[in-house]
């Protein structure tokens, strides 16, 4: 299908909500700004698994929270079931989504993909390949900030600094920027695999991104620049889907020349 296109092809995980569909609000909020930058974007899901080996790129999306079973527990909560972890830590998980997208995810670092990976994205990218998440903020991080929006489609929003010479510093040209926050899990700095570095963090010490210290195109943000609502960051945003788009832009070439 894509033999001889002149596009990179971007994967884009999706929920399995109905808005998730191509068209669909929730699809389209990640796709349109890749889009216009020239990308071509599929969604990956568990209809369309396969298509990954079409993509040039993948962007894990946001959503709700992944299912507890497949992080490690806090120290303290050992003892504690998946359905305590749920309890306790009040989650709102989507299994079935787990299902396709953590193999999609694990199969874009192993093949080499340039990936972008946007609050659950983050925090999944984690999971896999770390296994370490916090499952509550509020719970688990005394005196944090409030990163979950505090009524519908109200966005919290904070300030974080941005690590010099990082991807995330130079696509907004900037070491400090005020972010919106929708999330209610998240990283702390020893959470962070091994050969990645945390390139934004909260006032408060959150992770807010992360990077991997090779020649690799993997970045995770955990706010949502795709957010047009949330003007002060959408539209400070286009230079990150650039890089990114860029990123697959090359992924597309390298593989013309095998």
């Amino acid at each position: 299908m894509f033999e001889s296109r002149d596009k990179p092809v971007i994967g884009i995980t999706t929920g399995t909500h109905p808005q998730w569909n191509i068209g669909g609000d929730y699809y389209n909020s990640y796709a349109l700004p890749l889009e216009r930058l020239g990308a071509v974007c599929v969604p990956l899901n568990c209809h369309l698994p396969f298509q990954i080996a079409t993509c040039d790129g993948v962007l894990l999306s946001g959503g709700w929270d992944v299912h507890p079973n497949h992080y490690n527990r806090l120290p303290g909560d050992e003892h504690l079931s998946a359905e305590d972890v749920i309890q306790v830590y009040g989650l709102q998980c989507e299994p079935e989504r787990d299902e396709y997208e953590l193999p999609i995810a694990k199969h874009a670092i192993e093949i080499g993909l340039p990936i972008l990976a946007i609050c659950r994205g983050i925090q999944l990218l984690n999971i896999v390949l770390a296994g370490k998440l916090i499952p509550d903020i509020k719970k688990c991080v005394p005196g944090a900030l409030e990163h979950r929006a505090s009524e519908a489609g109200v966005s919290a929003y904070h300030e974080v600094l941005l690590a010099p010479g990082s991807v995330v510093q130079k696509a907004y040209g900037r070491t400090s920027l005020v972010v919106n926050s929708r999330h209610h899990q998240g990283l702390v700095p020893e959470m962070v695999p091994r050969g990645f570095k945390a390139t934004a963090l909260a006032p408060d010490g959150l992770v807010e991104a992360i990077e991997v210290q090779d020649s690799r195109f993997i970045v995770g943000v955990q706010w949502h620049p795709e957010r047009q609502q949330d003007s002060y960051i959408y539209d400070l945003s286009n230079s990150l889907f650039e890089v990114f788009v860029e990123a697959s832009r090359q992924q597309m070439s390298r593989r013309k020349q095998l």
